[in-house]
């Protein structure tokens, strides 16, 4: 009858019902029935574990080897695993500059532009020098190899050039051959002038990479070609006198950095040395002389 009341009256805990079970068993049945009221009583206490053993599977994850419980620190991305973020572009869209191995017709491009503080002495006083707008492009052909283009323009002068690629990768590490042709054209019709220069140019360059995580470095040695030269004031035409193939060469350090909208903003800095109608073709090869330069870089790839 107490055992009763005390049901009707509030749940009672697993540890209490047992206390509860012995005692009134031990006073109101006879000795030979107290082992089954505490078989009864070991029923409810192992039926309480069970069932906190079941609610805290519930919240707390399995162990290992078990069932997975899914979890917001259990997702994955589809990145591979381990794989930095100039890797990944560097294997995908690729870069501008830094050396890539992208698939099969993958595409970058790039809109930039760079300054060269060139010394007015040795331009003959003609210290007024506009910035250059810059464009590249790379486009995948897969199994490392890759083509490139580059137009840079700067009023009366323009240079577009395209050509080859082909990179390898080793770890953080990677390197990049090119070759490339184009024409260096320069003109100028107005202020009294009326003058025109068309010369091949061909390029081959070399770039070494170095991956930082989110930032490529690119150390990138370029040797310039040119010739043979025509020129034109007026309605003459003529060639060169003094020309000389090799016009020079120029080294660069480019840092590109990833985005998380795949894109990548750059700036760089180096110095070409260069024959003086190289920078400025107007002065003609009257100064066959190399003078090095340095020049700035900025843009970004879309």
């Amino acid at each position: 009858m107490l055992w009763g009341l005390l049901e009707m009256m509030a749940p009672i805990p697993a540890d209490v019902a047992v206390i509860a079970a012995d005692v009134t068993s031990s006073a109101t049945t006879p000795s030979a029935s107290v082992p089954s009221a505490s078989i009864q009583g070991a029923a409810i206490a192992s039926a309480s574990v069970q069932g906190a053993a079941i609610a805290h599977a519930a919240v707390e994850p399995s162990a290992p080897g078990g069932p997975t419980v899914p979890g917001p620190d259990s997702e994955r991305s589809d990145e591979p695993s381990g794989e930095s973020a100039v890797a990944r572009q560097a294997t995908g869209r690729g870069f501008a500059f830094h050396p890539s191995t992208p698939p099969l017709h993958a595409f970058r491009f790039a809109l930039g532009g760079y300054w060269d503080a060139i010394d007015p002495q040795v331009m003959y006083g003609y210290n007024v020098r506009l910035p250059q707008v810059s464009l590249d492009a790379r486009y995948g052909l897969g199994k490392g190899f890759s083509l490139g283009g580059h137009l840079n323009s700067m009023f009366v002068l323009n240079e577009l050039t395209v050509g080859g690629r082909f990179a390898h990768r080793a770890d953080r590490w990677s390197f990049e051959g090119a070759l490339n042709v184009g024409v260096y054209i320069g003109k100028l019709a107005q202020f009294g002038f009326d003058a025109l220069l068309i010369a091949p140019e061909y390029k081959p360059e070399v770039t070494v990479g170095w991956d930082l995580g989110s930032i490529a470095l690119s150390l990138r040695g370029s040797v310039i070609l040119m010739g043979p030269e025509r020129a034109r004031v007026g309605e003459v035409w003529g060639g060169f006198d003094n020309s000389n193939a090799f016009v020079g060469h120029s080294e660069m350090l480019y840092v590109e950095n990833t985005t998380s909208s795949d894109s990548i903003w750059y700036f760089g800095a180096g110095a070409v040395t260069s024959r003086a109608y190289y920078a400025l073709w107007l002065l003609f090869p009257d100064s066959p002389a190399l003078f090095t330069y340095p020049r700035i870089v900025a843009g970004y790839e879309f």
